[in-house]
């Protein structure tokens, strides 16, 4: 089947290739100006030129207004140390996540670094100067016996940094 592809592929290419011999491979379009003829129906530079600061224009204006709804929060604590956690039992805490800014705080996103750590964050926005809950769980697995535990879990907001990571520690037992 490649073999076919490929000699398709070649016979394409020489058949593109013999049509275009002893022929100009520029067209003229206006005012003297030459393109070839694979991009005669294409934009002019002059086009493309605007296209790219209206992107640019775009661009702008999302970032802005993304910088508009800023605002900054504080969790605490930021790190949770269970001590000693009873091997593949569920332990859970939770971390106050403030509003320190004078707009709507929005987490957007709460993940962990492994499956044994399940965040749920809040679903509402949090208010100026108020506050959220970040509930955090962790089951161990059989491998984890014995072994200490250090897991993350990165939250996603409206915030200059864009994220704030709080993390779980302690010791599994045997």
């Amino acid at each position: 089947m490649k073999k076919v592809i490929w000699i398709f592929s070649f016979a394409l290419l020489t058949f593109s290739c013999a049509n275009e011999t002893g022929t100009d491979a520029n067209i003229e379009v206006k005012d003297g100006e030459k393109r070839s003829r694979l991009s005669a129906g294409s934009q002019t530079s002059e086009e493309l030129k605007l296209a790219a600061e209206e992107r640019k224009a775009q661009q702008k204006k999302a970032e802005e207004e993304r910088l508009a709804n800023q605002t900054t929060m504080e969790i605490t604590p930021n790190v949770h140390d269970f001590g000693s956690i009873p091997k593949q039992t569920p332990v859970s805490t939770v971390f106050k996540i403030k509003n320190t800014g004078d707009k709507p705080l929005i987490i957007n996103d709460a993940k962990a670094s492994c499956g044994c750590t399940v965040p749920r964050k809040p679903e509402e926005p949090i208010m100026p100067g108020e506050e959220g809950e970040l509930e955090v769980s962790f089951t161990s697995n059989p491998s984890q016996a014995g072994a200490p535990m250090n897991k993350s879990v990165t939250v996603t907001a409206n915030i200059p940094s864009g994220t704030k990571v709080v993390t779980i520690k302690g010791q599994v037992q045997k």
